[in-house]
């Protein structure tokens, strides 16, 4: 099969990922199916992988994390999910199922984490296998799987997210930093009439929040939320940013974090962070995923996007990582 494998980290403009037309095909196991890949977004993580901010824990590597397909191949004692079904992969690609953490709910804090495109291969390629068990089904939803691809990362952590953030109805919340998972992050928000005030840079971001719904948008950089909130998540890997948003924070509020690094974080003044709260995003869990399809069955979450060629993979991160794409989620079409 034709796949972008990684075999040695570099900054991504040096191109160190390679195309191979006759990279190993795949067979399902026990338990697992095949997909045919037809769409994998970009995510940052890819970008963090191969350039070497995240070690290499398999080489070569396929990355990718944001699958959607169709099955073309089963293996023994699979029963949910048949040849033809669309489905989506995500960056959990499985846990131990029996630790504390597992039992209860709380897969994404599993020691044994497996990752898709990290751990193990990932969907810049033809094909993948997975796990029946953490594959997720698309039949019934109204979307195409361009626009599903990147619920499988983004879309899954902002619902995520908005858990840790636990906003009650009349709450407000702040968004810091508007890429795709703080887009659907609003669109949730929105259906469950919460307010959300949008802090960007991008005067693109700021026409998207508004035409969304956001309640204000700005840039706390230059001044502050029009008032104090309930909670706020925050994207960027800026730790400077952290203060200032817990300066925003009534007392008793969240401030989630979602970046998977950051810049040093100081608090130089306590009563900022004085009766409030910080949470962090870590992984991911299946939990989120079905809230996420289950809202896509009852409103539009397509997202703003740009398609790229399967062959056109690395120049597109390349042009994701000098930030110079306007669209909202960036998508590789594998034909």
């Amino acid at each position: 099969m034709k796949a972008w494998i990684l075999d040695n980290q570099a900054k991504i403009n040096e191109k160190p990922l390679k195309l191979v037309d006759e990279y190993p095909t795949p067979e399902p196991k026990y338990g697992q199916v095949r997909i045919k890949v037809k769409y994998c977004g970009i995510c940052r993580t890819d970008l963090h992988i191969a350039e070497g901010d995240l070690p290499l824990h398999k080489r070569p590597i396929i990355l990718g994390h944001e699958i959607a397909g169709v099955v073309d191949k089963v293996g023994e004692e699979v029963k949910r999910i048949n040849i033809g079904d669309k489905v989506g992969l995500s960056w959990l690609y499985r846990t131990c199922n029996g630790c504390k953490y597992c039992i209860s709910g709380w897969e994404n804090y599993c020691p044994y984490f497996i990752s898709t495109g990290w751990d193990v291969n990932g969907g810049f390629a033809e094909y993948v296998v997975a796990y029946e068990e953490y594959v997720f089904p698309f039949n019934d939803i109204p979307l195409g799987l361009d626009d599903l691809a990147p619920m499988m990362c983004p879309g899954i952590a902002s619902y995520l997210a908005y858990d840790l953030a636990n906003p009650k109805p009349g709450d407000n919340i702040g968004v810091i930093g508007f890429g795709p998972t703080a887009y659907y992050l609003l669109k949730i928000a929105n259906y469950s009439g919460i307010d959300v005030y949008v802090s960007t840079r991008s005067k693109h971001h700021m026409e998207v929040a508004y035409e969304n719904g956001a309640k204000w948008v700005g840039n706390i950089l230059k001044e502050d939320f029009p008032k104090k909130l309930d909670a706020i998540i925050s994207f960027p890997p800026v730790g400077e940013i952290v203060e200032k948003a817990l300066r925003n924070l009534k007392h008793g509020g969240v401030l989630v974090l979602t970046q998977i690094a950051s810049t040093p974080i100081t608090i130089k003044d306590y009563s900022n962070i004085w009766g409030r709260t910080i949470k962090t995003v870590h992984n991911i869990r299946r939990e989120s995923a079905y809230k996420m399809l289950n809202l896509a069955k009852k409103i539009d979450l397509s997202i703003e996007k740009a398609i790229f060629k399967f062959e056109e993979l690395q120049d597109a991160m390349i042009l994701v990582r000098r930030g110079e794409v306007k669209e909202m989620n960036s998508v590789v079409k594998i034909d």
